[in-house]
């Protein structure tokens, strides 16, 4: 695959994940949409904003935030056009060594903790699905991607698993990374 297909994979999957976070669809992102979807998530899973999984994820979301506008809000507006994201999805958790580990994570962990509702270190179909419809992700491609991540059959995915297809989704450009499809199809 040549270094511009390996970009557009990248870009593309960086572009719905700007979808899911353009709340009020204006066609940027700002720290209140980002609020805006850690709200629905928190309310689809039955959280409060205080609790500790909320709280935890609400964090996170501060830290993305923060992370990503200083990488990419080059005009210091508070907000985010899809290609000011892109920049900055790059540079602050591809590009750099540390990005992902040290603001990106923490997030995707938070959304793990939340998924898991009973706490047993897994995330089944019906907890995935509901994050997945909180993400605006086609019923169908929820389907898909679920089955496709539990590469076992075992019909549910280790919040370690859940992680790592996360972390391929948002970081890699292998074509056939399993975790391009968490979201939907890549191609």
């Amino acid at each position: 695959m040549t270094t511009q297909a390996q970009d557009a994979l990248l870009n593309q999957k960086i572009d719905v994940c700007f979808g899911h976070i353009d709340a009020d669809r204006n066609g940027t992102v700002d720290r209140e949409d980002l609020f805006t979807l850690g709200a629905r998530l928190l309310a689809e899973f039955g959280e409060s904003a205080t609790s500790p999984k909320g709280t935890l994820l609400m964090n996170g979301m501060v830290t993305f935030w923060t992370a990503i506008a200083s990488a990419a809000d080059a005009d210091g507006d508070g907000r985010l056009t899809p290609e000011e994201y892109r920049t900055g999805m790059k540079g602050a958790f591809i590009t750099s060594a540390e990005g992902f580990s040290q603001a990106f994570r923490p997030m995707l962990e938070a959304v793990c903790k939340l998924l898991d509702t009973d706490g047993d270190g897994e995330v089944d179909e019906k907890e995935f699905q509901a994050w997945q419809r909180v993400f605006r992700t086609a019923e169908e491609d929820r389907a898909a991607a679920f089955q496709a991540l539990d590469a076992d059959g075992s019909g549910k995915l280790s919040v370690g698993e859940l992680l790592d297809a996360m972390h391929q989704y948002y970081t890699s450009t292998d074509p056939n990374a399993p975790g391009n499809v968490l979201y939907g199809p890549s191609n």
